[in-house]
């Protein structure tokens, strides 16, 4: 393979792993709405955790870097919980 179709790779590779964001985020809509309908609260710090484990754990498994990983899934965490705070505001006004 030459330069250009490694990229072109990546570049395909990069699109699935925005569109399976996009899909998580969707997902923790409906956890919202059903955090909600159990009148639970929107952080969870003990799932959290979990979540951050099983992401390093198999970082670790598959030789890769598991501080950057747990990074990349701190962030995704941040983005869930900011979508569901997002969606209480709007449907408290």
């Amino acid at each position: 393979m030459v330069l250009a179709e490694h990229r072109k790779e990546i570049e395909e590779i990069d699109e699935k792993i925005i569109k399976l964001i996009d899909q998580r985020i969707e997902v923790s809509k409906k956890i919202f709405e059903a955090k909600r309908a159990e009148n639970r609260p929107i952080s969870d710090p003990e799932r959290e955790k979990q979540v951050l484990g099983k992401a390093t754990d198999l970082a670790t498994e598959l030789n890769l870097d598991a501080g950057a990983v747990r990074d990349i899934f701190e962030i995704l965490i941040r983005m869930s919980v900011q979508k569901q705070h997002d969606m209480h505001g709007r449907n408290q006004g």
